[in-house]
């Protein structure tokens, strides 16, 4: 991913921007280089639990079974949301440096 990075530097380095463009841009692209999906993850988690939770209040019968079923559903939504989170800031890693390779004047 530093390879992306450092191509998204060298473009904007090529921008007739004034630094302060520049640098805010810069920003944008190394938090999308260094994004570990945590929110995403945390959001994902935390409506699984939810979901998991009414499964056990609106049971017809509780069974001990669906505890741990619940927290291995947790556990696998958070990885995924993770997942997702990372996988989309690194597209939108490279749909800015596709932007910036576009604007670069000749």
């Amino acid at each position: 991913m530093n390879r992306v990075l450092d191509q998204v530097d060298v473009a904007i380095a090529r921008m007739p921007w004034d630094d302060g463009e520049k640098a805010r841009v810069r920003g944008r692209a190394r938090r999308y280089a260094h994004a570990c999906g945590c929110a995403l993850g945390g959001a994902f988690s935390v409506f699984a639990l939810l979901a998991c939770l009414a499964s056990l209040v609106l049971a017809d019968r509780f069974s001990w079974i669906l505890i741990p079923l619940g927290a291995t559903g947790v556990f696998c939504a958070g990885l995924l949301g993770k997942a997702i989170g990372v996988g989309w800031a690194r597209t939108r890693l490279r749909l800015l440096h596709r932007s910036l390779i576009r604007r670069i004047p000749t």
